[in-house]
């Protein structure tokens, strides 16, 4: 099994509990490796510490628009690492991605881009990506406590569990949808639609 930090380990039936990003971005944090790149993409490195910042402030976005635990979070198509970060962020309040750009595809928030730059959608309401990172900023989202047979993220009828992502599942390898590219980041693997080969961590 793959070497993953449990919130509760499981037993006896019970999937136990943990969190994709905290294994990602948090325990490498705190485990000193703050200023390591964990991720290159387009040429730019990412280190642990950015990417960390990042994620929390765009999870405490989707936590003040009510994204919780199981809710669904529709990702239409993105800039690679605003995918990367929309992912993780998701993963981080224990909600779902769903890769979908269908007009009618349902979700708590949707995040795509427009010609007007990336967006996040809630109530038929659009918000610039830039408005909505400064105010997550002010208040950036915790990890939270997730099962870990909970679906981190949905494409089509592709299903990406929490334990599959980490490694942790019987299989060991993390399965790639269609048109995703499997972009790890701190031994997690997350899917990442449109983001190029190049990554670190």
């Amino acid at each position: 099994m793959a070497d993953v930090t449990w919130f509760r380990a499981p037993a006896d039936g019970d999937p136990g509990t943990l969190n994709a990003c905290y294994n990602a971005l948090d325990i490498h944090v705190i485990r000193g490796r703050a200023d390591d790149v964990a991720l290159t993409l387009a040429g730019k490195e990412r280190t642990f510490a950015w990417l960390l910042t990042e994620v929390a402030a765009c999870a405490g976005v989707l936590r003040a628009f009510g994204v919780g635990i199981g809710d669904r979070v529709v990702l239409g198509s993105l800039p690679p690492e605003e995918g990367v970060l929309v992912a993780l962020a998701v993963a981080r309040v224990g909600a779902e991605a769903a890769y979908d750009d269908s007009p009618g595809a349902e979700g708590r928030v949707r995040v795509g881009s427009t010609d007007a730059g990336v967006v996040l959608t809630v109530d038929d309401e659009d918000v610039p990506w830039d408005v909505a990172m400064r105010a997550g900023r002010t208040d950036p989202a915790p990890c939270a406590d997730v099962p870990g047979d909970a679906v981190l993220a949905r494409h089509r009828d592709d299903v990406l569990t929490v334990r599959a992502a980490l490694g942790a599942s019987d299989d060991q390898k993390v399965p790639v949808t269609a048109g995703a590219t499997l972009v790890e980041v701190g031994g997690v693997g997350i899917w990442s639609f449109g983001a190029p080969e190049e990554q670190a961590g």
